[in-house]
């Protein structure tokens, strides 16, 4: 058992600089054993792609921080991977008490150009492998024990159409899923971070992101890590069913 007897499942964490990595290296500080999976093929070709090395070097670093690892590479367009991770993670760590969807497919496409494969592949998963994660979790929660469900959704609109439209979906999951899970103790949570500069940012886009944020600044990955570890803890627990902006005061122009 980890030194809080818990373990995470965190998703998205194949690259040094992602979210999913600082949410990793947050929760086994808070003395969570943690899960992992990511997807590198998903990554190939992007310009904020990191190295094939990074998602085991991150399972290292939360190792040498006392916290027991275990992780599934997995493409989560399948609708069976969400079954195959939490086995995996199962089998190494024991039961899996929160859940963390930091992963996401994001292509840039309007109305006019969006293909109907690219729209249905974002759907799949950013919002339904989302929706089979959480079952996955709830299906193998031990009896009585309470549990967390957090994920990262965005406001994304223009430009961005399938992966906004993707994100919108995964809002009403949330939502869906703390009412129905609820009374089983399990809270569920969405965190929209607003504009984190992970790699993909052009010169302009992040001035024009610092612009329409009263504190001046672009969020960072602990900015979220801080808020995702609050709703896994205890202390967390009376917050479900919210899609949290948790995002400077950017507005989306």
């Amino acid at each position: 058992m980890g030194r809080n007897g818990r373990t995470v499942l965190v998703t998205g964490t194949s690259r040094a600089r992602g979210i999913g990595a600082e949410l990793a290296k947050r929760l086994a500080g808070d003395g969570w054993d943690v899960g992992l999976t990511w997807w590198l093929p998903g990554d190939a070709g992007m310009p904020w792609a990191g190295g094939p090395d990074e998602p085991h070097a991150l399972a290292a670093a939360l190792r040498e921080a006392g916290a027991r690892v275990a992780w599934h590479e997995a493409d989560l367009a399948d609708p069976a991977a969400p079954g195959r991770i939490f086995e995996a993670i199962e089998a190494a760590l024991g039961p899996v008490h929160a859940l963390v969807c930091s992963h996401a497919l994001s292509m840039p496409g309007g109305i006019m150009d969006t293909s109907p494969e690219d729209f249905d592949r974002h759907v799949a998963i950013n919002a339904r492998a989302t929706m089979l994660l959480i079952r996955e979790l709830a299906r193998r929660l031990p009896e009585g024990a309470p549990g967390r469900a957090v994920v990262l959704t965005s406001d994304a609109l223009d430009g961005e159409v399938a992966y906004g439209a993707s994100k919108a979906a995964l809002d009403r999951v949330a939502v869906a899923a703390a009412k129905e899970l609820g009374p089983r103790g399990i809270s569920v949570n969405a965190i929209d971070p607003g504009p984190i500069d992970t790699g993909w940012m052009t010169a302009d886009v992040r001035d024009r992101a610092r612009g329409a944020t009263p504190l001046g600044r672009l969020g960072t990955p602990a900015d979220t890590a801080s808020l995702v570890a609050f709703l896994c803890s205890d202390e967390g627990g009376w917050i479900t069913g919210q899609v949290l902006r948790s995002n400077g005061g950017f507005q989306v122009s």
